[in-house]
């Protein structure tokens, strides 16, 4: 039960922030995330807000993948335009369905292998874009279904999106080096009301989701609540952070030993890659401006073939031993 509801709830941890303007929704495309346990301490807020998470332990890893909607998806969750997929190691999951009207973002519903939540009746609406720190915060009601254990209890309850922060923050992740550097904080609340069985619940969950402001890369993320059904005896909590791997955590460290060269760039027919001595390569993929991965490779011996790929722009993701250095690619 407590798995199956922190998979649930942990959708509000999506949402993207930025000092600036935000423009953004959610991480980037193939992003990954280092699933961490340890103390952090949310209760900094308001302008030049400081936050210092240290000593993290990693647990897990996760990755975000972006894909369009397919026809069984939107007749599941009408008006979706896109899907966010998050996969842990153990290849769990985890889906939420979005519609993105012009600037207004809503979520639709989210699934994985062992329920479904759809916001059916009453979608929930993060805001329209862009946010600002000290704008009003955007309130909005929610309802739906939930098929779980055989069982599709109806829900009801509401959704709080607020830039409610900005200031500096450092973490560090053992064996991932460290980040450390000025954010701005989205937060978002939800309490939901529903009956299992015959017996009366309540939810209440709430995310915390950090921005850099120099690129408004989703760098740390969060999700804490408790569900209780009395007539069951259900008193449970849950908690899930995660920071940054991509591109935050590990870049620094892989620069510094050794230069990552993509070449040529563009790109005719073969692709090749040449890293430093001291980096060992455990795979190599391709993914398109979606989100969506194309090519999955451990070999570069020989080059990559990528004379199959369509003309334009495209994310070279190469995984070492040191973590995940993203390149750009252009294809002629």
């Amino acid at each position: 039960m407590k798995r199956q509801l922190l998979l649930l709830f942990s959708i509000a941890s999506f949402i993207v922030s930025a000092q600036a303007p935000i423009d953004d929704f959610f991480g980037d495309p193939m992003g990954q995330y280092a699933v961490v346990t340890g103390t952090i301490d949310h209760s900094p807020v308001g302008a030049n807000a400081t936050w210092n998470f240290s000593g993290l332990t990693q647990i897990d890893t996760t990755t975000d993948t972006f894909a369009a909607p397919t026809a069984a998806d939107l007749a599941n969750y009408p008006g979706t335009t896109q899907v966010l997929s998050t996969t842990n190691t153990a290849m769990d999951v985890n889906q939420v369905f979005y519609d993105l009207t012009e600037a207004t973002l809503s979520l639709t519903g989210t699934t994985n292998p062992e329920f479904t939540l759809d916001y059916n009746t009453d979608n929930a609406e993060i805001g329209t874009y862009p946010l600002t720190f000290g704008a009003v915060a955007n309130n909005d009601n929610i309802a739906g279904t939930i098929d779980a254990q055989g069982q599709s209890p109806s829900y009801t309850g509401t959704i709080n999106t607020e830039v409610d922060a900005y200031g500096t923050l450092s973490f560090d992740v053992i064996g991932l080096d460290s980040y450390s550097g000025s954010v701005t904080r989205i937060m978002t609340t939800q309490n939901i009301s529903f009956v299992a069985t015959i017996f009366p619940g309540t939810a209440s969950i709430t995310s915390y989701n950090y921005y850099k402001d120099s690129d408004g890369a989703l760098v740390f993320r969060t999700s804490d609540g408790t569900v209780s059904v009395p007539g069951l005896g259900i008193n449970d909590s849950f908690s899930i952070a995660e920071g940054l791997i991509t591109d935050t955590l590990s870049k620094s460290d892989i620069e510094t030993q050794g230069t990552v060269q993509v070449y040529p760039n563009p790109v005719g027919d073969r692709l090749y890659i040449e890293m430093g001595n001291s980096i060992v390569v455990r795979s190599i993929r391709i993914v398109d401006s979606n989100g969506r991965m194309l090519l999955s490779s451990a070999q570069n011996n020989n080059g990559i073939d990528v004379s199959w790929l369509s003309p334009g722009f495209y994310t070279v993701l190469i995984t070492t031993d040191k973590g995940i250095m993203p390149r750009k690619l252009v294809k002629r």
